[in-house]
C-alpha cells in the first residue's frame, strides 16, 4: 500500500507541466452505446439525453423527459456504469442529472519492498448536473457541474469541476459544436496514513493534488435522407497528445431499427496510424423504450468492450 501511495504522490509532482497518468480518465471514456457505436463522434449530435455527457449544449434540443442506463463490459475485471435522467424545464431549457461509476476490486497492493499486501479496491464515482438553454434559433449553450470521488485502498480524494459547451445550427441539417471539459478539476488527497513516511517542510502531512488536463473537442453532424442518415465527426485535443479524430454514422431503416458504425480515436503520429473501428445497433422495443448495443475493440490485450444500454422516453 505504501508503494502505491508513493507512486501516486511522485507521479503528480510536475502535474502542472506534464501529465503522465491523467486523473479523471474514466469520465472521458464515453457513455452510452449509441455514441460509442459511432466512434464517440457525438459532440454535435443533439436531442437525446447522452448529449449531457458529450456536449451539455446539445441537451437543449431534448423535448421529452428521458431516462438512460448503460453498462460497459471491460477486460481486466473493470466496471463502468452510466445513469442519467433529464427533462425540459421551460420552453427552451433542459436539465439533467447523471452518475458514472467505474473501478475494480482486483488490484494487488504491494509494500515498498514489492511484497503483496492484499487486494485493493478502486472505486470511482462522478455526479453531474447539466443545464442547457437555446438562446436563439441557431445557438444553444450548456454547462455541467461535476463532483468526482475516488476511493483507492481505503484512501479518498474528491474533485470539483465543470464543462461548458456550445451548439450552433447555421443550417437546418448541420450542427457544429465546441466543448471544454474538466475545467478547474483536480483530485485532492490528504491522509493520515502518509504521516509515517511523507511530510512537508513544516512536518505536516503533504496534501497531494492531481490536476485534470482540460479537454477540448469540436465537432459537426449532418443529417440527410429525411433525418434517417446522420454523419458526424469530432476532433479532440488533450495535453501533450496528438489530435484525435472520431468519425461516425447512423442510419435508421425504420422507426424500430437503426445501425451505427464509426472510427474511434484515429491519430497519426510519427507516420503511424491508430484507431478502432466500432459498430452497433438500436432497437426500439416499444414507442418509449429503446435498446442500444455497441462493440468497441479494447487496447488491453486485444480484448473487446461490449456496451449495452436502455433509453426510456416518457412523452410530454
Amino acid at each position: 500500500m505504501a508503494a502505491a501511495l508513493v507512486v501516486m504522490c511522485s507521479g503528480g509532482v510536475n502535474a502542472d507541466e506534464e501529465y503522465r497518468a491523467w486523473p479523471g480518465e474514466f469520465m472521458r471514456m464515453g457513455a452510452g452505446a449509441r455514441a460509442m457505436a459511432m466512434g464517440n463522434a457525438y459532440t454535435a449530435v443533439e436531442g437525446d439525453l447522452y448529449a449531457s455527457y458529450f456536449n451539455p449544449a446539445g441537451l437543449a434540443a431534448m423535448v421529452e423527459p428521458q431516462l438512460a442506463l448503460s453498462m460497459k463490459y471491460l477486460s481486466m475485471d473493470r466496471k463502468f456504469m452510466h445513469l442519467a435522467y433529464g427533462k425540459r424545464i421551460g420552453p427552451d431549457a433542459d436539465f439533467a442529472l447523471s452518475w458514472i461509476q467505474a473501478g475494480t476490486d482486483e488490484i494487488i497492493g504491494r509494500d515498498l519492498n514489492g511484497n503483496p499486501t492484499g487486494a485493493l479496491e478502486d472505486k470511482r464515482n462522478a455526479m453531474s448536473v447539466t443545464f442547457a438553454k437555446a438562446v436563439s434559433s441557431w445557438l444553444s449553450l450548456g454547462v455541467n457541474t461535476k463532483l468526482s470521488l475516488w476511493k483507492l485502498g481505503g484512501e479518498n480524494a474528491k474533485a470539483y469541476g465543470f464543462d461548458v459547451g456550445a451548439m450552433l445550427s447555421p443550417f437546418k441539417m448541420l450542427s457544429l459544436s465546441f466543448v471544454m471539459r474538466d475545467i478547474n478539476s483536480r483530485y485532492t488527497w490528504k491522509t493520515e496514513r502518509w504521516n509515517s513516511f511523507i511530510h512537508g517542510a513544516d512536518g505536516q502531512p503533504l496534501e497531494k493534488k492531481d490536476k485534470f488536463p482540460v479537454y477540448y473537442t469540436a465537432g459537426c453532424a449532418y443529417k440527410t435522407r429525411g433525418d434517417k442518415l446522420i454523419l458526424s465527426a469530432t476532433v479532440e485535443s488533450v495535453q501533450d497528445n496528438p489530435l484525435g479524430f472520431d468519425l461516425g454514422g447512423s442510419y435508421s431503416y425504420n422507426d424500430r431499427f437503426s445501425v451505427r458504425a464509426g472510427m474511434y480515436n484515429y491519430t497519426l503520429e510519427d507516420g503511424l496510424e491508430t484507431g478502432s473501428l466500432t459498430f452497433g445497433f438500436s432497437l426500439n422495443i416499444t414507442e418509449s423504450v429503446g435498446f442500444d448495443y455497441a462493440y468497441v475493440p479494447d487496447d488491453f490485450e486485444g480484448e473487446s468492450i461490449h456496451v449495452a444500454g436502455i433509453l426510456v422516453s416518457y412523452g410530454e
